[in-house]
């Protein structure tokens, strides 16, 4: 019986390893990636699709590596989050490059505000995945990180609208308006607040609200993803 319990440890630390490996070579290779556009681009424009899904595979894997594994599911976690990570930089590879761009862009608060959707977006894909493990593992680690990375996504997205309706002010005299654009981002902002105000009564048990959470999450993702992409 000690030698089974002893097998099993010694796998499950084998897991954690290579589980963490894996989000730490996406976060590399993200990492590498943003740098090499920086590079080839004149202007490092954040308004970039490709700028965009490399951003995002780094929130991903950042959100990832960050929390210490200490059980099956969360290695799991760790190995779905770094291999859709990995996906999308595959996918930023069959885009053209960033050679420059209006000159509006070089604004700090521009690239504040093109770069806080992605990192939004990043962090939103790892929370939305770990309250679905949570879902069906029961893992109040997993669960209270999600919570977490759901607060800094909301927090992220917020303070791009901030920075934004700055920019937009101090190049064009006016911070909003009832644009498609404006109307898309806050929807999402109010679909961000939505994840921490669903009523518990509306679900028979834990189980159905972390699917719930889960839910909205997702939709703010294909949301974001189908509209940059589109």
């Amino acid at each position: 019986m000690n030698d089974v319990s002893l097998n099993q440890t010694s796998v499950l630390e084998q897991n954690f390893i290579i589980a963490r490996l894996a989000g730490l070579v996406v976060l590399a290779l993200s990492v590498m990636a943003l740098i090499l556009i920086n590079a080839n681009s004149l202007l490092f424009p954040g308004s970039s699709v490709t700028t965009y899904l490399v951003v995002t595979a780094i929130a991903s894997s950042l959100s990832v590596c960050v929390l210490p594994i200490r059980s099956g599911i969360q290695a799991r976690y760790v190995w779905i989050v770094s291999g859709l990570g990995l996906l999308l930089l595959i996918y930023s590879k069959t885009l053209e490059p960033p050679m420059g761009d209006s000159a509006m862009l070089t604004s700090l608060w521009a690239q504040l505000f093109f770069l806080s959707r992605p990192i939004a977006l990043g962090l939103a894909i790892a929370a939305c995945i770990g309250y679905l493990l949570h879902a069906f593992g029961r893992d109040a680690r997993l669960e209270s990180h999600s919570h977490l990375l759901s607060l800094l996504a909301g927090t992220a997205f917020l303070g791009g609208e901030i920075a934004g309706s700055y920019w937009a002010f101090i190049g064009w005299g006016r911070s909003w308006s009832w644009s498609g654009h404006f109307f898309f981002s806050a929807l999402t902002y109010l679909l961000f607040i939505l994840v921490f105000h669903l009523p518990k009564a509306w679900f028979a048990n834990g189980k159905a609200l972390a699917l719930g959470k889960a839910a909205v999450l997702g939709f703010i993702c294909v949301l974001m993803l189908g509209y940059r992409l589109s």
